[in-house]
């Protein structure tokens, strides 16, 4: 069932890649490499941060294992009362802090953004705003998908960033030219929008209903003690993501832009393959674990850790010699490809650790085991920023020197961790 499922999703991933090679390079065309483009891919980033702190109490690794309970039949339980229990938790936190961060964001817009000037800044404020309100309507997308995942329905999760990449690119085509900014991020919300209602769908056979009687303080207290380890991750992981955004401010204007161009490049392999083998293999390892079968579970998670490892290499290889080429069918004369094809080798080396770190993690949150995957990516950060800050006087080196140290280091923490598991003791 994995490997039927994983190829299906990487299907589905494919066709996003390919909507998000036109959405990037219509941006490049459109936008160019350069101040403005600078300053809408910075403005995701508070709107992500805070996205990040809800992302365990919404992301299939926690939510799944959380609504496979089962009872003494075997059979799973209140997976549609606990569903409504998370959904009604997250939309209600969620919208409060999308307030908050509304209305104080000029106080400190210029410490997340310090190589932006004046005009930039005030740009980057007023086009957060807008962006605000995307990870609500993707956190409860992402919750929809989590229950779809649970009853092995992978076709709607599939065309759900379909959906994302169409909104986004109708912002470009139709509201650039108008409003500027404002209609990308316009674009957008649209693509959330059309995401969500894509993934609902996959409701439509369950006969069910939010309410507030659904409501339970025993669930959210059961999901909190599984995702507080894993919440602290992802704020971890946007603390860096944020780190690395201010740094390449710094660095002179369209850096940011030519950095997040050439991850895109390998994030799109690492979803054609490694998100695609990952997203379906966590009902499985969850249910492995949970029926205590831990050898099978063992040579799961190692089988396609190395898997995905391996056929990570050549992929690098072969990109690398044809980087140039690569980035220029990409992004055409975005007047910034040397940069880009700069950062694109820092990424191809990191690539392997990426993908086969990324389902180690899978391992981990199938035996509701977040604290090793905390650990692994608190101290990776930490040396990952004081690397990056160490090599600052080497330019955009030091960009891609913390940005490879942070996947190297942590693929070797958490394989470290999980040889040190004692499956005999369930690893907890």
């Amino acid at each position: 069932m994995i490997f039927r499922n994983s190829m299906l999703l990487a299907f589905f991933s494919v066709l996003s890649v390919l909507l998000a090679i036109v959405r990037d390079r219509l941006l490049a065309v459109y936008v160019g490499v350069g101040p403005m483009l600078d300053v809408y891919n910075a403005s995701f980033r508070i709107p992500d941060l805070l996205y990040g702190l809800f992302l365990s109490f919404i992301t299939a690794g926690t939510i799944v294992p959380f609504l496979t309970k089962e009872n003494k039949n075997g059979e799973i339980i209140e997976s549609e009362k606990r569903f409504s229990s998370v959904l009604m938790f997250f939309s209600l936190m969620m919208s409060i802090l999308i307030i908050v961060v509304i209305f104080t964001i000029q106080f400190y817009a210029k410490y997340v953004v310090p190589g932006f000037n004046e005009d930039q800044i005030r740009l980057f404020i007023v086009v957060t705003r807008i962006l605000m309100v995307q990870p609500l309507i993707l956190g409860i997308s992402s919750l929809i998908s989590c229950f779809a995942q649970l009853k092995n329905e992978f076709i709607y999760y599939g065309l759900a960033p379909l959906g994302y990449s169409v909104g986004i690119i109708l912002g470009i085509v139709l509201f650039y030219k108008q409003i500027g900014l404002h209609g990308l991020a316009l674009g957008v919300t649209i693509g959330a929008l059309f995401s969500l209602i894509i993934q609902a769908i996959s409701l439509r056979k369950y006969k069910f209903s939010i309410k507030k009687s659904h409501f339970s303080l025993k669930h959210i207290k059961e999901l909190y003690r599984l995702a507080i380890p894993r919440s602290a991750t992802n704020i971890i992981s946007q603390l860096r993501v944020l780190f690395f955004t201010a740094f390449a401010t710094t660095l002179g204007p369209g850096v940011l832009s030519a950095f997040l161009f050439a991850q895109k490049i390998t994030d799109a392999i690492s979803q054609i393959i490694s998100q695609s083998v990952g997203t379906a293999s966590l009902p499985t390892l969850s249910r492995e674990y949970e029926d205590n079968r831990i050898k099978e579970h063992e040579r799961l998670v190692y089988k396609y850790t190395k898997l995905l490892f391996l056929i990570a290499i050549p992929i690098s290889l072969v990109t690398f010699f044809l980087r140039d080429f690569v980035v220029f069918m990409l992004y055409d004369h975005s007047g910034a490809n040397e940069l880009i094809s700069t950062f694109l080798v820092g990424f191809l080396i990191l690539l392997p650790f990426s993908m086969s770190s990324s389902y180690l993690a899978i391992g981990f949150y199938s035996m509701k085991n977040t604290s090793k995957v905390l650990i692994g990516n608190f101290i990776a950060t930490v040396l990952a920023v004081l690397i990056c800050i160490y090599f600052k006087d080497k330019g955009i080196y030091s960009l891609i020197y913390g940005t490879v140290s942070y996947y190297i280091i942590s693929n070797m923490i958490y394989m470290f961790l999980y040889k040190r598991c004692n499956f005999a003791n369930r690893c907890e």
